[in-house]
């Protein structure tokens, strides 16, 4: 059994889509945790509506008002009692074999490592238009992401493993219980603790439409001019408020799992806990000796400018 975790906020004006492509899968050994997070239009009601057909297959987890993404799937984490699980975003479309493949990968992944082992897997994605026109064939060509940075140093300033193309299981989520409020999002949470606990594995095979619009909280930039601007027009406050972001997680990260990490892993994510202690030279002294550094000159660049 596969539980699907799907958040919704404001959902009303794709979620039927959603819900659609989660039902056409051709694997249908799952079951559906839906949480709402305070929703202000007709969310509720089309949950509600969906529930009632399909009874054995969608369960609404209740909720106590407004909530953030993350709290939302920390919640739905711990709802969770599947030896396997999945996320799922509101606005998306699943190809039919999305569990299946991926799936089959977390199999895979088992046999090698053994079943006491937390794993991650993760896939590629095509990225979509509102009305789910492809963009591009590859979300990681897209934003020029090298789906292989998936050690530690990498994860501590750039999250690779996107949240509604993952599958975790059971010993990942026991690992990783209820995600804290300095976690920046839920999916860098747990690819920071398979990093260090577990494993993470890569599907290279696009499992999903990745749908953009004015609503999403993080979305999708093409690399290059594109992404120049965008970083350019949000000043470098906002870039530096989202690396310190990172920071404030790695502190809590250290907190609760300094425990189960090598000696190696244990420093670099301290020196990078730290950074705000620092000063100007030292900071960068940090990032470069411990390669902490993201996929592409441009964002290593407008790093090296505003840390």
């Amino acid at each position: 059994m596969i539980d699907i975790l799907l958040a919704t906020y404001n959902s009303a004006r794709f979620i039927h889509e959603t819900l659609d492509s989660i039902l056409r899968q051709d694997n249908q050994d799952w079951r559906l945790l839906i949480r709402d997070g305070g929703s202000e239009d007709k969310t509720v009601d089309i949950i509600q509506s969906w529930q009632r057909r399909y009874p054995d297959k969608i369960q609404i987890v209740s909720s106590d008002g407004r909530t953030c993404a993350r709290e939302n799937f920390s919640a739905l984490l711990s709802a969770g009692t599947a030896p396997y699980l999945m996320f799922c975003d509101h606005d998306d479309v699943w190809f039919s074999d999305k569990i299946s493949k991926t799936f089959s990968a977390m199999q895979a992944a088992e046999r090698q490592y053994g079943p006491d082992m937390p794993v991650l897997v993760f896939t590629d994605m095509q990225v979509a238009d509102e009305r789910l026109s492809v963009l591009d064939a590859s979300y990681f060509a897209y934003q020029h992401l090298d789906p292989g940075r998936i050690l530690l140093r990498h994860l501590l300033v750039q999250n690779i493993p996107c949240g509604c193309t993952m599958m975790i299981n059971r010993k990942q989520a026991d690992c990783c219980g209820r995600i804290p409020p300095e976690a920046v999002m839920h999916d860098h949470w747990l690819s920071l603790l398979a990093a260090t606990a577990g494993r993470i594995v890569y599907l290279p095979e696009t499992t999903m439409k990745y749908r953009q619009h004015a609503q999403n909280i993080y979305g999708a930039t093409r690399y290059g001019l594109d992404y120049l601007i965008k970083r350019t027009l949000a000043g470098p406050g906002a870039a530096r408020q989202r690396f310190y972001q990172n920071v404030r997680q790695a502190k809590a990260f250290e907190q609760h799992y300094k425990g189960v990490m090598d000696s190696p892993s244990l420093e670099i994510l301290r020196d990078f806990a730290r950074l705000d202690e620092l000063g100007w030279l030292s900071r960068r002294r940090v990032l470069l000796r411990h390669k902490l550094f993201k996929s592409g000159c441009l964002r290593n660049i407008i790093t090296l400018l505003i840390v």
